[in-house]
């Protein structure tokens, strides 16, 4: 697996049903958003992408709005406690749903969380080398099987010696697929879209405030 993703989805409704439809990228409201989450730098367009890239840089943001649903992606979102995330990042009037997903392949990270009506309901995050490093509310639905050990790894170099039940990069593509209908690895027949063909605006960002201080 070779993922590495840090956003955040905003939605009332059930997203499947959006982005099934291949919709398209309303640019205006993409920048309306960017200016509304950081009102003090500058934006300059970059690059389009996809939602198969959701790894900005430090100085990027990734946006698509797409009517109902919003995903955004900036380095703050990968924060490896996502009850840790700055509280802007859940205005109910964004969505009153808001899923964050964050995952590094490398170090096989994966963290999640859902936010209702601006309030944490769930959040996980897991790796072998920490173990669960935060852990909030119950598990939903998808995780169980994972947590029953229906899913051990398969460590070859040393059988059951793998610190974890399940492979965190597994669940990570669980939880997209769960949440937003796609995957970025996994079995593309249980895809509701393929990111690739789902377009998404980049901004460079450069900070409006003043380098300098005042003693």
């Amino acid at each position: 697996m070779g993922a590495k993703a840090w956003f955040i989805a905003y939605f009332d409704d059930d997203p499947k049903a959006v982005l099934s439809n291949q919709p398209k990228l309303d640019r205006n409201a993409s920048r309306e958003l960017a200016e509304r989450l950081f009102p003090d730098v500058t934006l300059t367009s970059a690059e389009d992408v996809t939602l198969e890239f959701l790894d900005p840089q430090k100085d990027q943001i990734i946006i698509g709005c797409y009517g109902g649903v919003r995903i955004v992606a900036h380095y703050e979102l990968s924060n490896d406690r996502p009850s840790k995330i700055d509280p802007r990042w859940f205005d109910p009037a964004l969505g009153t749903n808001a899923y964050v997903h964050a995952t590094h392949s490398v170090v096989d990270w994966f963290a999640y969380g859902l936010w209702r009506n601006g309030k944490l309901a769930r959040a996980l995050s897991i790796s072998p080398d920490d173990g669960i490093a935060e852990q909030i509310g119950d598990p939903l639905p998808f995780e169980k099987a994972y947590w029953d050990g229906q899913f051990p790894v398969d460590d070859d170099d040393d059988e059951g010696s793998y610190p974890l039940p399940f492979h965190p990069l597994e669940l990570s593509e669980a939880s997209i697929l769960h949440h937003l209908g796609f995957q970025f690895e996994g079995q593309i027949s249980e895809w509701i879209c393929d990111p690739i063909d789902i377009p998404a605006v980049t901004f460079a960002m450069k900070s409006d405030r003043p380098f300098w201080k005042f003693w």
